[in-house]
């Protein structure tokens, strides 16, 4: 299970770092989950805002061309500079013959640009960083630059200070790859719309350590029929 992965990441972490560092990412962790993301996020039974968009391919997607094809799953994530993302990449990656097998297309959304993992590399990212990302994904992965949809969906928040400050010790540059250096970034939230734009389920944990299971999505989309 996706959670469970996570929660090792995160042990594993605690285990191999100093405890001064291990402390300045719960700090930070904490205060994330303080913020009222899930009182202003978008919820079941809400409309969702109209986008155009790239992908990584350069080309441009837009929302009622996925709606005209069947549901769409849509899901939002911070950047490959993230570990638990780049987990929830390849799980989600691993079942997309699941999920397409209903009907559904499953789209990403990120602030960073498509060229994130060579950004990264180039910069002197940890290994233990672009290790975990996956090179590439079967499934749309559209640039929301400057975080425009996440803040539609009510999901954008900047990060901590002491999350800011660490990224700039991992050699990690955000204004390089999201263009700007707000450390604006979206909950980590999924939704199953239906084809009339409604929400139908959503996920939005207010936590960036806890990701939507597969199997919960799929459970979702069989309630559309």
């Amino acid at each position: 299970m996706l959670n469970q992965q996570i929660r090792d990441t995160i042990q594993q972490f605690r285990e191999a770092l100093p405890a001064e560092l291990a402390a300045k990412i719960e700090q930070g962790a904490g205060e994330i989950s303080a913020l009222d993301i899930i009182g202003k996020a978008l919820n079941v039974g809400a409309s969702v805002p109209d986008f155009s968009l790239t992908n990584q391919n350069g080309d441009l997607r837009k929302l009622a061309d996925y709606l005209a094809q069947g549901p769409l799953v849509l899901t939002f994530y911070r950047g490959l500079w993230c570990p638990f993302c780049n987990l929830q990449l390849k799980a989600y990656n691993d079942r997309l013959a699941d999920i397409e097998a209903t009907g559904a297309k499953l789209v990403a959304v990120t602030p960073e640009k498509p060229d994130a993992l060579q950004i990264l590399k180039d910069g002197g990212a940890p290994e233990d960083f672009t290790d975990m990302a996956p090179e590439a994904t079967d499934f749309d992965v559209l640039f929301d630059d400057g975080g425009d949809l996440s803040e539609k969906f009510g999901l954008q928040f900047n990060l901590p200070k002491v999350h800011q400050d660490l990224l700039q010790n991992f050699n990690i540059d955000v204004e390089a790859l999201t263009g700007n250096d707000r450390y604006a970034f979206p909950d980590p939230a999924t939704y199953v719309i239906d084809q009339s734009g409604k929400i139908t389920w959503a996920f939005v944990p207010n936590n960036y350590r806890k990701r939507a299971e597969v199997d919960d999505i799929l459970k979702a989309i069989a309630q559309l029929s």
